[in-house]
């Protein structure tokens, strides 16, 4: 009897031990995808001017699970550049709305968020950004995970659009 409780307490000591240092992939949590999409939205402005392109946003877990220093860090930006597009604020508040993400998620993390574009007066076709993260951008002991897309749509400038008393008569 005393054998086996000392194999059990062996075993209990060594599970918890390896529970402590084990960090869950991030990567591979639907849940906080599926939130971030939902959170961070594309915004008005961006939709307005039909502007589009890949940001790089860096944050870090907690131990708790809280999402916590949210930085958009590539590509920089002017800042009243930035302030009158609105894409760095939308992730920011997105990103901070978060629920907590929960145990084993602590680190440092980049996400790529693709805002993509469709303006229908063009084309029907989507403006996929080409920008990319530059190898000379330092990205050590952080974890890239999958790029989201937030996608937004226009039909700004079409006939439809118009107001009736703005319609050129043909």
């Amino acid at each position: 009897m005393k054998k086996k409780s000392v194999i059990l307490c062996l075993f209990l000591g060594i599970f918890i031990s390896v529970e402590g240092f084990v960090q869950k992939d991030l990567d591979r949590n639907p849940v906080f995808f599926n939130l971030a999409k939902k959170s961070i939205e594309y915004p008005r402005t961006g939709i307005s001017s039909s502007m589009y392109g890949r940001i790089y946003a860096k944050f870090t877990v907690s131990k708790s699970g809280k999402v916590e220093n949210i930085e958009v860090f590539y590509p920089k930006m002017n800042p009243d550049f930035e302030k009158s597009v609105g894409f760095g604020a939308s992730i920011k508040q997105g990103l901070k709305n978060l629920p907590l993400l929960g145990l084993g998620y602590a680190g440092a993390y980049v996400l790529p968020i693709a805002f993509v574009f469709t303006n229908h007066s063009e084309t029907p076709k989507l403006h996929y950004p080409s920008n990319v993260l530059p190898e000379f951008i330092k990205t050590d002991n952080m974890t890239i995970l999958t790029e989201i897309k937030i996608a937004g749509e226009s039909n700004r400038y079409t006939p439809e659009s118009t107001p009736p008393s703005q319609q050129i008569a043909q």
